[in-house]
């Protein structure tokens, strides 16, 4: 089935970049129309294939698909001094024009990644989409089962191959 609730009539990216609460307001639109929200979530600082691969597996496990993208001092509290490598706004715009993403959106709260567990179940209670991507290789996937259960919505395993890493990128190339 295809859907076409992320693009204007000329063809526009601009409407699939939401902010928070306008996404919420967004996937409880579209979960009344019968549909599967699935929400997708990272920093997606450098993408490459592993993101295709993941938001098109994560886009095939229901009908409309969101990402959240956390902003720029999360990614600087929990990666490092030097990241994010692309700024909020340039990640947002990159991800309008992948054909898989139809809402993007950023998270406005600052989660430090190993301290703050409740704060993503807050998240999935505000947002309510019918279920969370995680890569089935995800080091925190029984942290992540359980902040789905916690927050009453499904969990969608997404399988694909980890064939790279933003990290790895800025390594290689020497930024790191």
């Amino acid at each position: 089935m295809s859907h076409k609730l992320g693009r204007n009539k000329q063809g526009s990216s601009e409407r699939k970049i939401l902010g928070f609460q306008e996404a919420s307001r967004k996937i409880q639109e579209i979960k009344n129309l019968g549909l599967r929200v699935i929400l997708a979530q990272g920093v997606f600082d450098i993408v490459h294939i592993g993101h295709v691969e993941y938001f098109r597996a994560a886009k095939q496990a229901g009908d409309i698909l969101f990402v959240g993208i956390e902003n720029d001092e999360t990614v600087h509290l929990n990666k490092g001094p030097n990241r994010p490598f692309c700024t909020f706004k340039d990640r947002l715009e990159f991800l309008t024009e992948f054909c898989s993403v139809d809402f993007i959106f950023g998270f406005e709260n600052i989660p430090d990644y190993g301290k703050s567990v409740d704060m993503y179940v807050h998240r999935y209670k505000k947002l309510k989409p019918t279920a969370v991507a995680v890569s089935s290789w995800d080091p925190n996937l029984k942290l992540k089962k359980r902040q789905a259960k916690e927050a009453g919505i499904e969990l969608a395993i997404i399988t694909h191959n980890k064939r790279e890493s933003s990290t790895r990128l800025l390594q290689m190339i020497g930024y790191e």
